[in-house]
């Protein structure tokens, strides 16, 4: 189902991603829940996102870490960790994957997950799908700097 829904992403299918998502995110009266499958859909878009950054970064060397900055329509540049957790759910799902905390990642996606808003759920998987197709179309070299000597 992620694989799909980027590439809806990717080809711009904007109207079949939006029926996608809906089902995803909202429950019709008298329908089960499908909050398993949502978990499952962002899980798998997160754990992407990791693997693609290790992949084109090479992984975090000790003492490093990776960071987060997000630049505002204002042009200021902020952490993940100074917006709204709403806004950052993907950022701070995926931080804590790149640094071996899969315990806070996967709280931060249990909270994805439980957040009662539709469009909030809605929208924390379009982050994710356009951060991942964004990077998967990345021009970066096919392997990671070599370190420096």
């Amino acid at each position: 189902m992620a694989g799909h829904l980027l590439t809806l992403v990717a080809d711009r299918h904007l109207t079949a991603l939006s029926a996608e998502l809906s089902a995803l995110v909202q429950t019709p009266r008298g329908q089960p829940v499908r909050r398993p499958l949502y978990r499952g859909v962002l899980t798998w878009l997160v754990t992407a996102l990791a693997d693609v950054v290790v992949a084109r970064l090479g992984p975090a060397q000790d003492g490093e870490a990776f960071v987060l900055e997000v630049r505002t329509t204002a042009g200021r540049t902020v952490g993940a960790g100074e917006l709204p957790p709403r806004q950052s759910r993907v950022g701070r799902s995926v931080l804590p994957l790149l640094a071996g905390d899969r315990a806070l990642a996967r709280a931060q996606l249990a909270a994805a997950e439980r957040d009662p808003n539709p469009a909030v759920r809605a929208t924390t998987l379009v982050e994710a799908l356009i951060w991942l197709d964004a990077l998967l179309d990345a021009e970066t070299p096919p392997f990671p700097d070599p370190l420096p000597e």
